[in-house]
């Protein structure tokens, strides 16, 4: 007697079947997406942000007249470039540009920035930030698209006065790991590389940013409101914050009444938080105030 599945049995186990890929797959491909976004984070971090790095602790952040300049003349020097593309015609190099046609994190339709106060609301507040400064693209030697905005007029950290945020930044470049082709949604394919002080503290950021605010905390307990959203989350420190501040239309992060805390301390009085219309200020730490967490 030969022994066998019926036709009723295959079919149970392919729905079971089905049903479980169903539940799990989309689980797997987010996670892949993610991985392929963190690498290209810290690729883009690596190859950029050393460049500009360089360029800064070199004593010479401040010589070019524009962001054009900036990368004709300084910047390929540090990176290998396929391609550049003046402000016009960055769809050359594979940064969308047409209305509407990416998304911030907040999965928002937003179209790219080429103007400096496009990136982030209450730019035009800076001291030293030209608002209307255009970008500049390039391809680098791996594919990635780069838009890259310049300040020859970056300023050094004062950590003892309050101040505008803009103003600490040299270079922000928004880089996207596949071009013109889609999702074009900022933390899967597009992310963004700032380089802040015109000096031998200069550092460059990528922070990997949370999509929601955590629980609205003073400074004390605005760290555990991070590790209580999930434990693999950190509070960003004065940095990380201005990093995000500066790409905050990209992140989907609106001005509101109340600023986001960093996790850096001005005195045991006082931490520093980002308002994200642009100043940088000490604070009580009893002051309620909102928290946006990045991935360690």
């Amino acid at each position: 007697m030969r022994k066998g599945f019926t036709l009723a049995e295959v079919l149970i186990t392919l729905g079971i079947i089905g049903v479980v890929a169903a539940l799990v797959l989309p689980a797997l491909i987010k996670d892949i997406k993610y991985k392929d976004y963190a690498t290209a984070r810290k690729r883009a971090l690596s190859i950029i942000g050393e460049g500009v790095r360089i360029i800064t602790i070199n004593g010479s952040i401040s010589d070019s007249a524009d962001a054009q300049d900036f990368v004709e003349n300084q910047l390929k020097k540090q990176i290998k470039m396929l391609k550049t593309c003046d402000n016009d015609n960055l769809r050359k190099c594979g940064i969308e540009t047409d209305a509407n046609k990416i998304k911030s994190m907040s999965e928002t339709p937003m179209t790219m920035p080429v103007k400096l106060h496009e990136l982030a609301a209450g730019m035009a507040s800076g001291v030293t930030t030209k608002t209307n400064t255009p970008s500049y693209g390039f391809v680098m030697a791996n594919g990635y698209s780069v838009n890259l905005f310049y300040n020859p007029n970056c300023m050094q950290d004062d950590p003892e006065a309050n101040h505008y945020g803009q103003d600490r930044v040299c270079v922000n470049a928004i880089y996207d790991m596949n071009g013109l082709a889609k999702p074009n949604q900022i933390g899967q394919d597009i992310g963004f590389v700032t380089v802040l002080y015109p000096d031998q503290t200069s550092i460059a950021y990528a922070p990997d940013v949370v999509r929601t605010n955590a629980a609205i905390s003073g400074f004390d307990e605005a760290a555990q409101a991070c590790t209580n959203q999930n434990p693999d989350y950190s509070l960003p420190n004065r940095d990380e914050l201005l990093s995000m501040y500066m790409n905050s239309n990209l992140l989907g992060i609106a001005i509101t009444a109340l600023p986001y805390w960093s996790a850096s301390e001005a005195s045991p009085e006082l931490g520093w938080y980002q308002h994200f219309g642009g100043p940088r200020v000490r604070s009580p730490k009893a002051t309620l105030n909102n928290v946006r967490c990045i991935r360690k």
